[in-house]
Parts: structure tokens; sequence; C-alpha cells
């Protein structure tokens, strides 16, 4: 790997003349981009997209997922802030917080 080097002697940007992100909005991005990281997660929020509420159980069939694997993933979506769980008796129902979010991350992605 090449070595890089400066052009000047002395730095030219100082922390005092920046702006960093505190470690909570680092934490919140972080999380984010992971839950967006995985397809399955993708097929989920896409599905969420189509249907408004769908349980745990219609998950496991609609992609072919065991109950461990289905949960796992939604909970990440859910520790995201990217959809909400409604407890109906022994179902939890899943639905986008918000329903344009495909399309957000498909202009991210342009």
């Amino acid at each position: 790997m090449a070595e890089c080097k400066c052009i000047s002697e002395q730095p030219r940007i100082f922390k005092k003349d920046v702006d960093l992100l505190d470690s909570d909005k680092l934490n919140k991005m972080s999380s984010l981009a992971n839950a967006l990281s995985d397809p399955i997660r993708l097929q989920i929020l896409y599905l969420l997209k189509q249907h408004e509420d769908i349980c745990t159980c219609e998950f496991q069939e609609l992609l072919d997922l065991s109950q461990s694997k289905v949960s796992y993933h939604l909970k990440i979506l859910l520790d995201a802030g990217l959809i909400n769980r409604e407890v109906i008796a022994n179902w939890r129902h899943y639905c986008l917080i918000d329903k344009n979010i495909l399309e957000k991350i498909e202009k991210l992605m342009s």
C-alpha cells in the first residue's frame, strides 16, 4: 500500500475548525446502515411497503425462513427505528414507520 504524504509541512485542518458527529448520532447512523445492509431485511421492508401489517408467521412463510431467523431480522429493523411492532394476543404484527423508506434508499443509490 502506498504511503500518503501531505503536500504541506504543517497540518491544514485542525479539530477546532471542524464539526464532528456526536456519538449518539454516529451510533444511530451506524445502526441504520447495518439494518439496511442485509438482503433479507431489505426484502422485509419491501413486503411491508406492499402490505401495511404483516405477522411474524407470515414473514416465515413468505421468506421461507425459520421463526428465529425472522425474529432476528425484525429486531434489527426495530432497533434501527425502521419498523413498528404491535402485539395482538400471542402474535406480533409489523409495519413501516416511514412508508417512503425504499424510495429514499433507491435515491441514495442513484
